[in-house]
């Protein structure tokens, strides 16, 4: 049980996005046994990037015998994508500092990351495309890309240039910065030569729901901040445009000798939720472009997220809102106080496909513990059969229980 508890994977989004609803994400019945590719670090493209402010290439004659394989196979309830390794540690992308700092909401960065792979496992499949964080954009690049066009100074911003106006509200907010973020991801596949070559790229475009600004004073102190809101259809619009641009840019002969040129590549837009949000954001829209075209067959995406219990909830989602109040009804029941349940509901085209439980108690024995997720598993059960629950029991000590329940299927329970 201990071993099986150690191997559940976080289900948030398992199946969102895929084949829009069909669930794309397979089980794994069993292990498979790694599988490792010997050959020099520079055989694939973008491996002689700088990380952590090393040059790999420098260092090309104590590494011309790197070991480059991917990480083994696990079953787990989640199918995920296995990582290209090197020397036996993982490859972290060239702009990975640079993403922490310019997200304000780490539920976003976390849901973009996630989330780019789970659609990405619609154009690169799993059983034979290896994951490999970005390479091709460093940080000093990405920065100048999400930064405001300048003729100037920076001509390759992506976003518009500062607009008119006679104040700094007139001339940010006249032209809102539109792209909050740039997240690249690889994905390797073996060539007809055993060797290990970049088969696909997706390009995660973190949009802006709503644009921040402040104004700096001459001390060096700030204003308060202000902000503009962008709608979906100019974030989507925007998102377009921008892509079309990378294409180019990413496939240029001066790029790594033009090792992109005959890669796909794939764009998935997300629109960020507000700073103060307590879910995160959703998907738009995915795009691919092919070998030697542009992007030109985008497909729209329907994802909403939804906190239970919340006035929002209760109004567009009021049969699912009634059914979480009856099973917080009853959860409660079991102790004398008061027990504060909350969840987060993740939905397609309108309809739930998950939801995420999260109940903090007060420490107790642990054979309160057991008869209290045994109750907890008895009502999720009742209320929520044709739905994929994960409730996590958690106390002032750290977590207590998980209960997983996929539809169909018996429900998964550890007590830690």
């Amino acid at each position: 049980m201990m071993v099986q508890g150690l191997l559940v994977k976080r289900m948030k989004h398992r199946n969102s996005l895929g084949k829009r609803g069909d669930g794309i994400m397979r089980r794994k019945t069993g292990v498979l046994a790694m599988s490792s590719f010997i050959l020099l670090a520079g055989c694939i493209p973008g491996m002689e990037r700088q990380e952590d402010g090393v040059d790999i290439e420098q260092e090309e004659d104590a590494t011309e015998d790197s070991e480059v394989e991917v990480s083994p196979e696990i079953p787990s309830l989640d199918n995920y994508y296995r990582s290209v390794l090197q020397d036996g540690k993982y490859i972290s992308g060239a702009a990975r500092e640079f993403h922490r700092d310019v997200v304000y909401n780490r539920m976003d960065l976390e849901r973009v990351e996630v989330g780019m792979q789970e659609l990405a496992s619609e154009e690169f499949n799993q059983d034979d495309y290896f994951f490999r964080e970005g390479q091709f954009i460093d940080s000093s690049e990405l920065n100048s890309w999400v930064m405001r066009r300048n003729e100037e100074d920076n001509p390759l911003g992506l976003n518009p240039p500062l607009g008119e106006g006679e104040s700094f509200e007139e001339r940010e907010s006249s032209q809102p910065r539109v792209l909050s973020n740039i997240i690249e991801h690889n994905y390797v596949v073996e060539n007809n030569e055993g060797n290990l070559q970049v088969g696909g790229i997706v390009i995660g475009l973190s949009m802006n729901s709503i644009y921040y600004f402040r104004e700096e004073n001459e001390d060096g102190t700030y204003e308060a901040w202000q902000d503009k809101e962008i709608d979906k259809e100019t974030s989507l619009e925007e998102a377009q445009d921008i892509a079309s641009q990378i294409v180019e840019r990413l496939r240029s002969e001066d790029r790594d000798n033009g090792a992109l040129e005959n890669v796909p590549i794939m764009f998935a837009v997300y629109r960020e939720a507000a700073r103060d949000s307590s879910l995160p954001g959703d998907f738009i829209a995915t795009g691919t472009a092919q070998p030697g075209e542009d992007v030109n067959n985008w497909d729209n995406l329907n994802e909403t997220h939804y906190l239970f219990p919340s006035s929002t909830a209760n109004e567009e989602q009021r049969e699912d809102a009634e059914a979480f109040n009856q099973f917080r009804d009853k959860v409660n029941n079991f102790f004398e106080n008061f027990v504060g349940v909350v969840g987060e509901g993740y939905y397609q085209n309108g309809e739930m496909r998950e939801l995420s439980i999260e109940v903090p108690i007060t420490f107790y024995s642990e054979t309160e513990v057991i008869a209290f997720t045994q109750h907890v598993t008895d009502k999720v059960e009742q209320r929520f059969p044709d739905i994929s629950v994960e409730v996590e029991i958690t106390s002032s000590n750290g977590a207590e229980a998980l209960v997983v329940k996929e539809p169909g299927d018996d429900p998964f329970i550890h007590v830690y």
